[in-house]
């Protein structure tokens, strides 16, 4: 019987950016603005780009 792989552990960027994400869910940093947020945007960026990777392993 094959051993079934494990995919590799998102990179520490990636994992914090959905501490980030997660965190704005709950309540409003300091650097938020009612323009919106840097720290939120830089987040969601790293995400998009995590999940639109062509070379996935």
């Amino acid at each position: 019987m094959p051993i079934p792989q494990r995919r590799p552990e998102p990179p520490f960027p990636v994992l914090r950016a959905g501490y980030v994400v997660d965190f704005h869910n709950r309540s409003a940093c300091s650097q938020c603005t009612k323009d919106g947020c840097p720290s939120l945007a830089d987040a969601r960026e790293t995400l998009r780009a995590w999940r639109n990777r062509k070379n996935r392993s």
